[in-house]
């Protein structure tokens, strides 16, 4: 109905700082493991590629060719010398190949010269944690769920290896360096790099570098044991973040949703709504407003209940005349006098009437206002046509307003009219003749007011309030009982209280202190 400034909800705040940072400690190191990896293996392949090319280069520089360069190679002295040497202190596994495919020296296989001892590194001594052993458990399954998974092809290798066996090393041979990747058996995999061997510009032969992903296994488990760390505390966070929300928003709403449930007007107002002075956030103001919501509910039935005795009070009153009207034509022949209480019964119903039709429309009001619009209309517009259509046959209304200023507000149209018509009317009857109602329009930075004066007698000091109650009548001397039902003001303050404005009445005064007539001032929320 009317713009609120928008605000940041504390709890909102609160919501998204605790659960959006648990998030980003896990999506942090998810992400992080994927690019660690990938430079961990290109790291490796760069170091393996540049072990090659000057293993391939020492190797080439000690192999004599014979004439037709192609058909075999002599390995002297010192190459067998070289050739040992490196393979002694290489950490990968190195295979020479021939020009014709054959396998010369193998560094982890008794083929060649010096066939290094394999060593295996043991376990460390070191005693691991529980969380650790839990970790590398759950690392072991997942590891064979992602061997089963993987796309890369399984290393095989025959007892008579032939350079045929790998594509990387046939491609070195005919001049390319080839990496290669293959998937191990164990899970793990092997990472390898296959380079020409050149003597005097000729390729004599092929070496092949291999090693396993032991090394960065190991890297990645650790890696990954960190995250594994940094998701329990994640996880841990989650779980106080849901004991937290737990604790201090459903534990108070479950207990507002129970005092709603119990409200049942047959036991009474004995309901006590949970009220959570000590939070500022929407739980408190929720607690607020269902207790306010409560009170108007209890209000509204007791309004309901006075409007209901006040409707029969003033019925009765005519309907007890009319009675006694009927009672006593039926008891008299003297004609004056029944034409005399025939006036009376006619007056009567057509008191009874108007007050049927006037509590029919009060009646109607409030849920004829919660089902109407509010829209942006211009108030000065509203009562121009509203004295307009007073002063069609007599100017009886004098309208004042100053130019160039924003009268617009957020409201109903065809009630602020009616509020209009009922004041005015209301003035009207009480004015003095060949005297004008005077209306001013003003406006500051957020009001608009509208003042509506006229010369009457003025009301007395201790009916100020008064006279916006239901069916409270104070009427000119002049004027016949019963023309009024009492409900025009309260209607005006009904319509106002909707569009959170305020009325409010005081007597004109002369120089001389005295009353000169009453004036109406309706002050209303403007549109900035």
């Amino acid at each position: 109905m009317f713009r609120n400034k928008i605000t940041i909800s504390p709890l909102l705040l609160r919501l998204l700082t605790l659960n959006i940072l648990a998030l980003f400690f896990l999506l942090g190191g998810l992400f992080s493991i994927d690019r660690y990896q990938q430079t961990l293996q290109e790291n490796e392949f760069k170091k393996l590629e540049d072990e090659g090319r000057i293993l391939s280069q020492a190797v080439g520089r000690t192999i004599l060719p014979i004439d037709d360069l192609r058909s075999q190679v002599i390995i002297t002295r010192e190459a067998q010398e070289t050739i040992g040497y490196l393979l002694s202190q290489s950490r990968v596994r190195i295979r020479l190949f021939s020009y014709q495919g054959d396998l010369l020296a193998d560094s982890e296989r008794s083929v060649g010269f010096h066939t290094r001892i394999k060593s295996i590194e043991l376990p460390s001594l070191e005693k691991k944690n529980i969380f650790r052993i839990f970790f590398e458990k759950v690392y072991s399954y997942i590891s064979l769920f992602l061997v089963k998974t993987s796309k890369l092809n399984i290393y095989k290798e025959n007892t008579l290896q032939q350079a045929e066996d790998y594509e990387e090393v046939l491609n070195a041979l005919y001049g390319e360096e080839t990496r290669l990747l293959r998937q191990l058996e164990s899970g793990k995999k092997l990472f390898g790099v296959a380079l020409p061997v050149q003597s005097y510009k000729k390729i004599t032969g092929a070496i092949l570098l291999t090693f396993d992903s032991t090394n960065i296994e190991n890297k990645l488990k650790d890696f990954r044991f960190e995250v594994f760390k940094i998701f329990f505390l994640a996880l841990f966070l989650t779980i106080c973040v849901s004991i937290y929300l737990s604790t201090n928003i459903v534990k108070p709403i479950r207990k507002l949703a129970n005092a709603t449930r119990n409200i049942n007007p047959s036991d009474g107002r004995k309901i006590s709504v949970p009220q959570f002075s000590d939070r500022k956030d929407e739980i408190s103001e929720l607690s607020v407003s269902i207790k306010e919501m409560l009170n108007s509910i209890w209000n509204r039935m007791d309004a309901i209940e006075n409007f209901a005795a006040d409707v029969a009070h003033e019925i009765k009153n005519p309907l007890t005349s009319l009675k006694s009207a009927i009672e006593v034509v039926n008891n008299t022949k003297d004609k004056k006098q029944i034409n005399k209480l025939t006036k009376i019964i006619n007056q009567d119903v057509q008191r009874l009437d108007r007050l049927v039709t006037d509590i029919s429309n009060a009646s109607r009001l409030d849920a004829e206002l919660s089902r109407e619009k509010m829209q942006k209309i211009n108030i000065k517009k509203i009562l121009e046509e509203t004295v307009d259509f007073y002063n069609r046959e007599k100017n009886k209304i004098l309208f004042n307003f100053t130019r160039n200023f924003n009268y617009f507000i957020y409201g109903n149209k065809e009630r602020l009219s009616q509020v209009f018509n009922n004041l005015i009317d209301n003035a009207l009857s009480f004015n003095k003749k060949n005297k004008k109602i005077q209306i001013f329009l003003k406006s500051n930075k957020d009001k608009v007011f509208v003042e509506i004066k006229d010369y009457g007698p003025g009301i007395h000091i201790n009916n100020f309030n008064k006279i916006f109650e239901r069916f409270y009548t104070e009427r000119p001397s002049h004027e016949k009982f019963g023309n009024h039902s009492g409900l025009g003001l309260s209607i005006v303050k009904q319509i106002l209280d909707v569009h959170r404005g305020l009325i409010k009445v005081e007597n004109r005064l002369n120089k001389n202190k005295k009353t000169i007539g009453a004036k109406f001032i309706i002050t209303l929320q403007k549109i900035i």
